[in-house]
């Protein structure tokens, strides 16, 4: 029996309003479709095994990774597309299977495009893999570590419409606040698990509504581990939450200290320009934004567009 080239691997659990629309997307991409339901109460099971998808059952244990790696146990696939209920499949998938094909990687970094009630933003992230080559990590914000490529946009890219409701978004984030801390008592002396962790705390407690826990969170972060990517990205996400509390001269010295740390210039330029707008400095402010053409964070997310185009208009209607 041939083992299918492509293949896509779902955790879900009381998705029925999401898991038609993700199966249909994935018409015509992949050769199977396998979801892994963690305790489903409604007809998410159901639903998946009417578009004929591959359907185990589990328990769900707290651990995206393990449930992930459960999910992948008792079929073949050279390669997997992992693919969350509330994402949707765009792209070329001739395209895809031809860069899979020439692909020297064993891990594939995809773009997603997020609807936010507050920004919607691009980051990417890590939804393609050789099946026998890598493993899930990680109790939350789980990731695949290997050899790296990055896959066109042409060829694919996910939409995950997941946080566009606030309610929906801080119920995961409040999820995600409780996982890390098991993460954390369960870390012991691991610095690098540690680092994440106190890093995907922060970004959790922001969801979930928890600011001041959050600028504890990163503080501590920022206190315990310095000059590590986590320090750098835990310190611009202090830096965002200083600036909508209206503390602008911690923003800009915050800034100045991601630029020396290497923090993307441009990026850093777009912030400094928010606080000294705020500071009412608005001819600096201007001319800082003068040489920003895109916005990328610490963690390469790209807000959308129209957020840079806004903030212009700002200047142009106070200067």
């Amino acid at each position: 029996m041939s083992i299918p080239f492509l293949a896509a691997s779902l955790i879900v659990r009381d998705e029925e309003a999401e898991i038609g629309g993700c199966l249909d997307s994935l018409s015509g991409v992949v050769d199977k479709i396998h979801v892994h339901d963690t305790g489903s109460r409604d007809r998410t099971p159901q639903i998946a095994a009417e578009r004929g998808a591959a359907l185990t059952q589990g328990q769900w244990a707290d651990d995206f990774s393990k449930a992930r790696n459960e999910a992948l146990s008792g079929w073949s696939a050279l390669w997997v597309m992992t693919v969350d209920a509330d994402q949707r499949y765009e792209g070329d998938p001739r395209l895809l299977r031809a860069f899979l094909e020439d692909c020297d990687a064993d891990v594939v970094e995809v773009e997603i495009d997020n609807a936010h009630d507050e920004l919607p933003y691009t980051n990417t992230a890590a939804h393609l893999h050789r099946k026998d080559a890598v493993r899930w990590q990680g109790r939350v914000h789980e990731r695949l570590v290997g050899r790296t490529a990055a896959a066109p946009r042409a060829a694919i890219v996910l939409k995950h419409h997941g946080y566009a409701g606030p309610a929906v978004r801080t119920a995961k984030a409040v999820r995600n606040v409780e996982l890390a801390r098991l993460t954390l008592a369960g870390a012991g002396q691991d610095r690098e698990l540690i680092a994440r962790t106190l890093l995907d705390l922060g970004r959790s407690l922001i969801g979930a509504g928890r600011r001041q826990e959050a600028v504890d969170t990163f503080e501590t972060l920022r206190e315990l581990f310095p000059g590590t990517p986590e320090w750098l990205r835990g310190t611009d996400f202090l830096a965002r939450l200083v600036l909508a509390a209206g503390l602008d001269e911690v923003c800009l010295a915050l800034v100045e200290q991601m630029r020396a740390a290497g923090g993307p210039p441009a990026y850093c330029d777009w912030l400094a320009a928010q606080a000294l707008a705020q500071l009412g400095d608005v001819a600096t402010a201007r001319r800082l934004l003068a040489g920003v053409t895109e916005v990328v964070d610490t963690g390469g997310r790209r807000p959308d567009p129209r957020a840079l185009a806004e903030l212009r208009g700002l200047m142009d209607l106070v200067g």
